[in-house]
């Protein structure tokens, strides 16, 4: 991806933002992955975690624009065979925006959502053998979708089900998450 369409990109997120009627509301969230194809062997179907921070953009009419910080990571994962072990982690760090869009026309009720990302993950491995070990670590930073439903209980208390794709080193590294969100 070149920086002229992450460049483009941004501008599309942020557009919308600016033009909302009153300023951000500010909040964090957190929840649980499910891991889904390639993912799902890579950490042994282990379930992961999610915590974040994010800016809610009321944009009128049931729209909503929410920019999005997310750390996720997963329990690292062994195995071992006759003197020999070795463990992986995977975890990410995501920035991205959704867009909400609230049935009723307010911003409280049930919802849809769709979103994009720039996600960077990161797989840690180690390995030993009769007491030699040796260890790895490789980054990448690859474009995450998301879509889902939620339910905004009040201006302050919500959940979302979201299904993110993404890939890295020549997988899928998909999850389900579920989550809460609480806005201040």
């Amino acid at each position: 991806m070149t920086i002229r369409a992450l460049i483009l990109a941004a501008a599309a997120l942020v557009a919308p933002a600016l033009s909302a009627q009153e300023g951000p509301r500010f909040g964090l969230q957190a929840g649980l992955n499910i891991p889904q194809s390639d993912l799902k062997d890579a950490v042994d179907s282990k379930v992961g975690f999610t915590v974040g921070a994010q800016a809610t953009f009321d944009l009128r009419g049931g729209h909503m624009i929410r920019h999005r910080l997310d750390y996720t990571w997963f329990p690292e994962y062994s195995w071992g065979w006759g003197g020999y072990s070795t463990s992986h982690k995977f975890s990410n760090i995501s920035l991205g925006a959704d867009y909400l869009y609230f049935v009723e026309g307010k911003p409280q009720g049930f919802y849809v959502t769709g979103g994009l990302a720039l996600v960077q993950w990161k797989a840690e491995l180690s390995s030993s053998y009769l007491g030699a070990s040796a260890s790895a670590s490789e980054t990448t930073t690859k474009l995450g979708l998301a879509a889902g439903v939620g339910y905004q209980f009040n201006k302050t208390v919500g959940a979302d089900v979201r299904y993110l794709k993404s890939s890295a080193w020549e997988g899928d590294l998909d999850m389900i998450q579920v989550g809460a969100t609480f806005c201040f």
